[in-house]
Formats: C-alpha cells, sequence, structure tokens
C-alpha cells in the first residue's frame, strides 16, 4: 500500500477575540495552501526523503519570495476610534452604546477582515483638543502618552466627535496614521435627528479613513520624461464586502512619506517628503500604477539603507483654500537671512492639463491664497520677472497654511535690470556705428575725404569693445548675490552679455577703416602736386 501524502501546510494564525472595550475584531485569515509528495511503492526510502527535503526547500524558497508581497496585502489595519460625544440629555448612554454597536457591526458587514475596529470613548487628556476642532486638530495637539499607548496596539487613530448643531447634529471625523505619522483629511457629516447618528458613525469613520502603501517601484519614461511609481495598498487582498467601497480609484491622491525604523521596529524618525504627491493612473488588484508630481528633485531615489520603509497615504481633496507663504531660502541655515518675497506672480495649472492661468502676485508678507482647482492637484509656479523659481505641485485645503523656501531673486531682477541697459546702450552704439562705417565707405569711394574724416571722428566717439567688457565687469562684480544659486543666474545674465559684445562689436573692423583712410589721405596730396 503506497504511503499517505505527507502535508505541508501554511496558513496564518488567527488573531484574538475581542476583550476589554473593543467590540469585534475581526480575524485575518489567510488561504491554506497545500503541497503532497507521494512516493511510489517502488521508491526506495533514500529517495523519498530526497523528494520530500526538495519539496520543503522549494515551498520553504516559495513562501520567503511570496510573504514580502502577500504579508502587507493580508494585513489588516488597527484602527483606534476614539470618540467623543456631548455631554447633552437627549444623547444618552444607551444611544452611544447604539451608536458604537452599529458602527462595529457595520465594519464587519461592509469593510470585513480589512479592519480590526475597536470603539471607545475618548481618553480625558483628548477632550480638549477634539472640542477645539478636528479641522485645527495636529500631531502635536495629542498627548504624547496616547501616541505611545496606541502605537503598541494599533496603526491607525480615528478621532471622532459628536455635537449638537443649529438644526440637529454633526459628527467630525480624521484619520491620525501612526505608522506614516501624516494626518488625513477631516470630514463631517450633518444629522437631522439624532435616531440618524448610530448610521452616520460608520460612515464617518469610513469617509475619514485614509488607506497606506508602500511605494514598490520607482522607474522614469525616458521618453515622456514622466516618472512611474508602483504602490502595493494594505489590506488589498482582503476587498471590503460591500462591493461599492474600494480602497483607491483612477485620480486618487497620495502623499509619500519615508520612515526610519529603529532595530525592534519602532518609529525612530519621520521624513515626509514636502511638494510631492503621487496620483494614481491605474488600480491592478493590489498594485496601484501612479505618476509622481514634486517640487523636489529625484525625491523617491537612492538607497534605502537599513530599516527603511517608504509609504504613501492617500489624500483626499476637501474643496478649501491654503495660503501660501512665499519668502526667501535661508543662507546657511540661519532663519535671520529669510524674508518674505512680496510681488511674486503664482501661475497654476491642473495636474492633468497644461493650460495655465495666473492665480495672483503674493502680497507686501509674501502671502497669497491658493483655491480649490478643477482637480485635486494644482500644480504651482513660481515666477518673478521671466524667471521661474519653482514649481510646486499641492493641494488646496489640505494644510491651513504651506511655506515655499524659494531663492531671492531680487538681486537677480536688479541684475537683469542692469543688463537690459547694457544691452540697449549696445543696440544702439551698434546701429550708429553701422551707419558711420557706411557713410565712411560712401566717402572713401566718391573721393569725398572731408566727409569721410567727419564720419570717422564720429565713430571713434562711439563706445568701444572695451569700454562694454569693462562695465559687464564692474557691473558683475556690484551685483554679488548671496544666494549661490542666483549667483550662477546672475554670471549667466553677464557672461551671454560679454559674448554679445564680443561677437558683434570687433575692433578690428574700426581698425582696417583707419588704415584705408589714412592711406587715402596720404595719398592726397601726392595726386595733388603731380597735376
Amino acid at each position: 500500500m503506497a504511503e499517505p501524502a505527507r502535508q505541508f501546510d501554511a496558513e496564518t494564525t488567527s488573531q484574538e477575540s475581542s476583550k476589554g472595550n473593543r467590540l469585534r475584531a475581526v480575524p485575518c485569515r489567510a488561504g491554506r495552501r497545500r503541497f503532497a509528495v507521494r512516493p511510489t511503492a517502488r521508491s526506495p526510502l533514500l529517495i523519498d526523503a530526497v523528494v520530500a527535503c526538495v519539496a520543503a526547500l522549494w515551498f520553504a524558497s516559495f513562501v520567503s519570495r511570496a510573504s514580502a508581497q502577500s504579508v502587507w496585502e493580508l494585513t489588516p489595519y488597527r484602527i483606534r476610534a476614539l470618540v467623543d460625544v456631548e455631554s447633552r440629555p437627549e444623547l444618552t448612554t444607551r444611544l452611544i452604546a447604539r451608536m458604537y454597536a452599529c458602527a462595529s457591526e457595520r465594519a464587519d458587514t461592509a469593510v470585513g477582515a480589512a479592519w480590526e475596529l475597536r470603539i471607545e470613548p475618548a481618553p480625558p487628556e483628548l477632550i480638549r483638543p477634539l472640542r477645539s476642532g478636528l479641522a485645527k486638530l495636529s500631531w502635536d495637539d495629542l498627548p504624547p502618552s496616547l501616541i505611545d499607548d496606541a502605537e503598541s496596539q494599533a496603526d491607525k487613530l480615528l478621532l471622532c466627535s459628536v455635537r449638537a448643531a443649529a438644526g440637529g447634529y454633526t459628527i467630525e471625523a480624521r484619520d491620525f496614521d501612526l505608522h506614516a505619522r501624516l494626518v488625513g483629511s477631516p470630514v463631517k457629516f450633518a444629522a437631522a435627528q439624532r435616531e440618524q447618528l448610530p448610521d452616520l458613525l460608520f460612515q464617518a469613520l469610513y469617509a475619514a479613513f485614509a488607506p497606506l502603501a508602500q511605494i514598490e517601484d520607482v522607474e522614469e519614461d525616458k521618453e515622456t520624461k514622466e516618472t512611474k511609481v508602483v504602490l502595493r495598498l494594505r489590506a488589498a487582498s482582503l476587498p471590503p464586502l460591500d462591493p461599492q467601497l474600494t480602497w483607491a480609484k483612477p485620480g486618487d491622491v497620495f502623499r509619500p512619506v519615508r520612515r526610519y525604523n529603529e532595530r525592534d521596529g519602532s518609529l525612530k524618525r519621520i521624513n515626509p517628503l514636502e511638494w510631492t504627491f503621487l496620483t494614481v493612473d491605474s488600480v491592478n488588484a493590489a498594485e496601484l500604477n501612479c505618476k509622481l508630481f514634486s517640487g523636489m528633485r529625484s525625491p523617491l531615489t537612492g538607497r534605502r539603507r537599513g530599516k527603511v520603509e517608504m509609504l504613501a497615504l492617500l489624500a483626499r481633496p476637501t474643496g478649501g483654500a491654503t495660503r501660501l507663504l512665499v519668502r526667501s531660502r535661508a543662507l546657511g541655515g540661519d532663519p535671520a537671512t529669510s524674508r518674505p518675497m512680496s510681488g511674486y506672480a503664482i501661475y497654476s495649472h491642473p495636474s492633468d492639463s497644461p493650460r495655465t492661468v495666473l492665480v495672483g502676485r503674493t502680497d507686501g508678507d509674501g502671502r497669497l491664497t491658493i483655491p480649490a482647482g478643477e482637480s485635486p492637484l494644482r500644480i504651482l509656479m513660481v515666477k518673478h520677472g521671466a524667471d521661474m523659481l519653482a514649481r510646486l505641485p499641492m493641494m488646496p485645503g489640505l494644510e491651513p497654511e504651506l511655506t515655499a523656501d524659494i531663492p531671492d531673486d531680487d538681486q537677480r531682477l536688479v541684475a537683469e535690470g542692469v543688463i537690459i541697459g547694457i544691452q540697449e546702450k549696445f543696440v544702439d552704439t551698434i546701429a550708429r556705428r553701422a551707419v558711420l562705417i557706411k557713410q565712411v565707405k560712401t566717402g572713401l569711394e566718391e573721393g569725398q575725404l572731408e566727409i569721410a574724416e567727419k564720419r570717422m571722428e564720429e565713430l571713434r566717439k562711439l563706445p568701444r569693445q572695451d569700454d562694454f567688457l569693462n562695465e559687464i565687469r564692474n557691473e558683475k562684480q556690484r551685483a554679488a548675490p548671496d544666494d549661490p544659486r542666483i549667483q550662477k543666474k546672475v554670471d549667466k545674465l553677464f557672461d551671454d552679455t560679454r559674448e554679445i559684445v564680443i561677437r558683434f562689436l570687433n575692433p578690428a573692423d574700426l581698425d582696417a577703416l583707419e588704415s584705408e583712410l589714412g592711406a587715402a589721405l596720404r595719398s592726397q596730396p601726392k595726386a595733388a602736386a603731380g597735376g
């Protein structure tokens, strides 16, 4: 009789059942895989053992290759929802319990295994920050003890506030992602009657929830010069049970961040990538194919040493506006050298269109309000004179205020004015010079040497090449911007003008004309004596 098949099982363990204040924790179940090795009755024992070992090694290598890709996609979100309900007679303890139960049940039936949701009342130290308004809340407003305690138990904090309002009630919620240390956009729902609150609580939590992704691949298209990025969504292999719910879709925008971990996996530091966004072009199961927009040069490239994670969090548009502050870049890291940039023009175009419009100019304090546009992502272009100083992608309303540190271009503009003055004088000189040279040659050809000599005297009074070159050198030294980047631009302005002067104002032309006129003048008395 043949031996029974040897089974090699790979099965993830279920999570612990709910405890304490957890309403219900849905376990994450990874599918079981079985690989059978069936030796024949004639196979020697040694061959049977070798086959078993080969199968075991193949399975181990398969698991090691697949686990890196599948574990992230099979990992549910541990969500801790902290809810603050305003103390009012009609918002009873029974109603609050029903709100928690309804939200938990909807999470189980609509979202499924991708969420491990725990709903509980907000702790006392969080009440005051919550009541000041979720839109104003930041990481600095959260108690450090709450963050440290929450990170060991959850991946996300969903903060929620239930308040009475004119004509009913409001529910606000906001996602604080503990892994990426990014804050999601606040959402707000209105209820005319308190009986609507249990259903709206889940809606607010789901609307505020921001999916997290890993940055897997970055590649620059050599033809289009566009950077393509592939994201892998967390819990993507645990899709929502409700088919109307999706984690991401084309047109969505993600914000990248670089997370540095300690050896034990705890957070060491977070490096947000400013002025950098990823727009989703297409969705392929767990993969999101995105396009990179950034005001930084190659923000996602470079070696990833040690425990470094490249992450991206979904950013939803708020429909609001952001106040932009434009100031000069600090020199040598000294904030005292930075100042607001007034009168700088801000242009904008959508991420999916080159159609550019003027948003406005910065005021005396270097500020300009950027409203929401047709698309969630706007590409700002900061210009001063004819020069573009920065290209800055942004989502209006995502942040109340953003600061753009750009090179101090005022000195370049002053140098540009000086160069324009030199160029105008040069053009006038070239025009007058050409006319006078023509008149001298005509006088020589027609034997009118007196006229030729007068025109030559006027030519000698015009600025010569050395005069322009000396003026350019002196003005270049006088400009001397403090910022090395602006210095390069100023140097180019003067150097280009210098090349033009050398090319079009050749002193050899006048020297040759002087020699020709001198020879004609010397030969004139001889001709008279011979007659």
